[in-house]
């Protein structure tokens, strides 16, 4: 199932977390680990024991009574739970700096999102390619949605142009939006928005950096 799929009900904090105890595991896979501690982990992600515990049970994880969890068996049901262990072709609209930064970033393949193409109104960046990913003309969404069978986007439009942007993706029949515009998107029920506000994030950085 892909990264947007529906799975059994868990709590966003515990989706948050999941990928924390993820590097944890691969290294101590790396290190030849068969099995792990809530303890062990807590030591690691400064989380609580008891909070791993639940969040590794929540998803299914495999252990062994009073020796721990499975250290590959863990990492396995973890990127099952996220999706992590199929690979999702998304888009990018907005190849702009942010844009192109994102479109360079690797590590993407290791959490199950592929970026196959790329989307911009700007002469220069239409017809380019950018870390080996072709740009688009946005007036060519339907056809390049249609054709390569997409149904994720990453949305890095400035603010004005996010929600017109957005209609005519949810007209192509997109169901799944990551989205670093800083407006909130308005979507009908059955399409899932993922919201990266970065002006959010900074604020509470600066604000806990005077309070320190």
């Amino acid at each position: 199932m892909g990264i947007f799929g529906k799975r059994k009900s868990v709590s966003v904090q515990t989706i948050r977390r999941l990928p924390q105890y993820l590097r944890v595991l691969c290294d101590l896979h790396g290190y030849g680990r068969e099995l792990v501690s809530s303890t062990d982990l807590a030591e690691e992600t400064r989380l609580p024991p008891i909070v791993i515990k639940k969040d590794l049970q929540a998803i299914g994880a495999p252990s062994k009574l009073r020796s721990g969890f499975k250290v590959k068996g863990t990492m396995e049901a973890i990127e099952n739970f996220l999706g992590w262990d199929n690979l999702n072709r998304a888009f990018l609209v907005g190849a702009g700096h942010l844009g192109a930064a994102l479109l360079g970033f690797s590590g993407f393949k290791n959490h199950g999102l592929e970026l196959v193409a790329a989307f911009d109104t700007h002469p220069e960046r239409v017809g380019e390619e950018i870390n080996g990913v072709r740009v688009w003309h946005t007036a060519q969404l339907k056809g390049v949605i249609e054709e390569k069978n997409l149904k994720i986007a990453v949305l890095t439009v400035p603010g004005p142009a996010a929600q017109g942007i957005t209609d005519t993706l949810v007209a192509c029949g997109i169901k799944a939006i990551w989205n670093f515009a800083p407006v909130k998107l308005s979507v009908p029920a059955d399409v899932v928005v993922q919201q990266e506000d970065i002006a959010s994030g900074l604020a509470e950085l600066c604000a806990r950096l005077k309070k320190s």
